[in-house]
């Protein structure tokens, strides 16, 4: 017996499971190994003002987000483009705009694209599966509904997020990803618009993403 072989039948022995080389299943294990596997463990949480729309709009607001409070998904797309306007945003070109597929049901403008991103665009709309109120992050999943590009290639990201998508904490956001029928091949946490101070220590937004992002907050699940 090699060394590893006798160091990982030690170790195995010590857990109780078979010294031989067949595949070890949770059904194999002791009750107390699958109980600790199954159990969600909470380590020590910061506190979060019981309001947390307004946590979540302070913490947006404190990394550089903005955030308008809808009352329904029929005022997106007029919430839209009154932002690109106050922004002064000249988006009315077509392939200017990109909405993630997964809103591709609103009443958008005929020259808006609807897809993954290009590289040429300058706004993307997107939907998320969550956000953190504890950070003011927010959180997406890479699908064919949603993809992954739009969040990082332009320079404006607007985000619609429904109320009832707000977790108090970063840790919240982990049951949400093991309920998905499918695990994504990404999952990104976004804090505010891309920047940097590596030189000199002078901040730099926009320099590996978007310059800006505007949150489009809709009351209601």
């Amino acid at each position: 017996m090699s060394a590893r072989d006798e160091v990982l039948s030690k170790v195995a022995n010590a857990l109780g499971r078979k010294a031989s080389g067949t595949p070890i299943t949770l059904a194999d294990q002791p009750p107390e190994v699958t109980r600790r596997l199954q159990a969600v463990h909470r380590h020590t949480l910061p506190g979060v003002a019981d309001d947390l729309l307004e946590s979540l709009t302070h913490a947006m607001e404190s990394v550089a987000m903005s955030v308008v409070r809808l009352q329904s998904m029929s005022d997106v797309v007029k919430a839209v483009e009154w932002y690109l306007e106050s922004e002064n945003v000249d988006a009315g070109a077509l392939g200017d705009v990109t909405v993630a597929p997964a809103l591709a049901t609103l009443d958008w403008p005929d020259y808006y694209a609807c897809g993954k991103a290009t590289g040429v665009e300058k706004v993307s709309i997107t939907p998320c599966l969550a956000a953190v109120a504890e950070t003011g992050s927010v959180v997406t999943v890479s699908h064919q509904a949603t993809p992954a590009t739009l969040n990082f290639l332009p320079e404006t990201h607007i985000v619609v997020l429904r109320e009832s998508q707000v977790t108090r904490h970063v840790d919240d956001v982990f049951p949400l990803l093991r309920d998905l029928d499918i695990l994504p091949r990404a999952v990104n946490f976004i804090t505010g618009p891309s920047r940097t101070a590596d030189i000199e220590q002078t901040l730099e937004i926009g320099a590996h993403g978007p310059r800006r992002m505007h949150v489009l907050l809709l009351a209601g699940e």
